[in-house]
């Protein structure tokens, strides 16, 4: 049997379960022993330089969904506050001009998303709250449009996606719930949002949400990694992957894949080799005994195939979690790279070369419990930039390839590590 890693805090200061609900704490630290720094063939030998300041300002802006703590009285911030989401625009300074949502009826925004110029949806927890806030001219309002109770210890909604599942023009979400194991899609039908439940299992955290066409039909499907919860008592932590695709009449479920003892929290869909057909990856969660890896991450692909899907891995990365997985041509080859930030080894770039994977750490100091990130062409000059919430630095921070290399620049500093933690970023177009 694997047994689960005891926290040790050293990096990150945070001691409770940042309202994740999950046995253990909310931030894990690095275990210094047990995870392996990245070489210098890996890192490359050049480091990261402030990029230039854009002459303009951005005409997109970046959502950061958070939760924040409040001090014990042992002055250690452990406590859940207010959920707050930060609005994220340049400006003319040298960091971002922040604007500032917080809502008192839930302790984490687990993600927002901006739903066209009708407002930004966000999801929530404890209470389980998915809202639609709009700006007014005495600030933002927000209208509650599901507020469910699952009967579990914790109401959370824990991510979700848009798609127009039934072509009718509307956007509808998929959403993914702790902990009772809930998978829910909202319809969007007129002026209404009508919840119908596709799949419920007790003692359940479900944790990804990815939507994608991967056999080519034209018919969008979701995926969800349903999984045990956390613990560290010791025992072997299971986690799949589901598929839910709509029949014109209902959604049909079917498994991807299954684990009795690793954990999967993050998946993506993406056409990364460019063969113009998507591909499903995953990343299983390190196996550990004690303090030490037993297998490090691992970075699994999957294709659809006539008799379900094929498995490959892309590669390991020397840590114990990495839950972002995000695409795109960062470096401009015309070649999509992916981008793993994982827990605390860093940001890594991972390319495809003919049959095989190389990857790249281009931030070994960047670190977090999720470690968000996203790709986006925020200043429209039709050159992705990448954008991390380094946990362990307390900021946001924005990387662009320029000269053969990766250069980064401080967007934002929040706070102090381990008063607040990232969940989620996105990016929008001006609507307010």
């Amino acid at each position: 049997m694997k047994k689960a890693l005891l926290p040790i805090l050293i990096v990150f200061s945070l001691t409770v379960s940042c309202g994740t609900g999950e046995k253990g704490p909310g931030v894990e630290p690095a275990d210094k022993k047990a995870v392996k720094k990245p070489s210098r063939a890996e890192t490359g030998t050049k480091k990261t330089r402030p990029a230039a300041e854009e002459e303009a300002p951005s005409k997109r802006y970046l959502l950061v969904t958070q939760s924040r703590f409040k001090t014990n009285d042992k002055g250690k911030y452990v406590v859940p506050d207010a959920a707050v989401m930060l609005i994220l625009k340049q400006g003319k300074g040298a960091y971002w001009d922040v604007e500032r949502i917080e809502d008192t009826e839930s302790n984490v925004f687990h993600k927002a998303l901006a739903y066209g110029e009708e407002g930004i949806l966000t999801i929530g927890g404890n209470a389980a709250m998915l809202k639609l806030w709009k700006k007014e001219q005495d600030g933002w309002k927000s209208e509650t449009l599901w507020n469910p109770e699952f009967g579990g210890k914790h109401n959370r909604l824990r991510d979700f996606e848009m798609a127009d599942f039934n072509k009718d023009g509307r956007m509808d979400l998929a959403i993914a719930t702790h902990d009772q194991g809930v998978i829910a899609v909202v319809w969007r039908k007129g002026d209404k949002w009508e919840v119908e439940k596709l799949f419920e299992k007790k003692d359940t955290f479900v944790h990804e949400i990815e939507t994608g066409d991967l056999d080519g039909d034209g018919q969008l499907e979701f995926y969800a990694t349903p999984s045990q919860p956390n613990t560290v008592s010791g025992e072997d932590q299971g986690g799949m992957v589901m598929r839910f695709e709509y029949n014109g009449k209902k959604f049909d479920s079917s498994e991807v894949l299954s684990l009795k003892t690793r954990h999967i929290k993050e998946i993506l869909v993406a056409d990364v080799d460019g063969d113009k057909k998507q591909e499903l990856y995953a990343a299983l969660e390190a196996e550990t005994e004690g303090s030490s890896i037993v297998k490090p991450v691992e970075i699994r692909r999957f294709d659809p195939g006539e008799g379900g899907f094929s498995a490959s891995t892309v590669t390991t990365i020397d840590d114990r979690y990495c839950r972002f997985l995000v695409a795109g041509d960062i470096d401009g080859d015309g070649q999509k790279e992916l981008v793993a930030s994982a827990f605390s080894s860093g940001v890594w770039v991972i390319e495809k070369n003919g049959d095989s994977y190389s990857k790249k750490c281009i931030n070994s100091k960047s670190g977090g419990f999720e470690h968000a990130a996203v790709m986006a062409d925020l200043n429209e000059d039709g050159k992705l930039e990448l954008y991390v919430a380094d946990d362990r630095g307390g900021n946001i921070t924005r990387y662009v390839y320029k000269n053969g290399r990766y250069e980064s620049k401080v967007l934002h500093r929040r706070v102090i590590p381990g008063k607040a933690m990232v969940w989620n970023i996105t990016d929008t177009a001006p609507f307010f």
